[in-house]
């Protein structure tokens, strides 16, 4: 998994630590969530599911994986 390093503000940092602290849930996994939502809304699943099949190598990628993973925070 690629590693990214961002800021939050204050009071996402604020909201992010109490809903880890309540959810039990990884703060990787809550933001990785959020982003995906964000993107599939921003960009839409046809957009999504074409870049996506665009950069692999192969071409038996199933785009089920990308939109199953974090399901379990909608």
């Amino acid at each position: 998994m690629t590693k990214v390093k961002f800021n939050l503000d204050d009071d996402l940092a604020t909201l992010l630590e109490a809903y880890e602290d309540q959810s039990g849930t990884d703060k990787d996994d809550i933001i990785n969530q959020a982003v995906k939502q964000l993107l599939v809304r921003k960009m839409g699943k046809k957009r999504i599911a074409q870049l996506l099949k665009d950069s692999e190598d192969s071409s038996d990628y199933q785009l089920e994986q990308f939109f199953s993973r974090y399901d379990w925070l909608e």
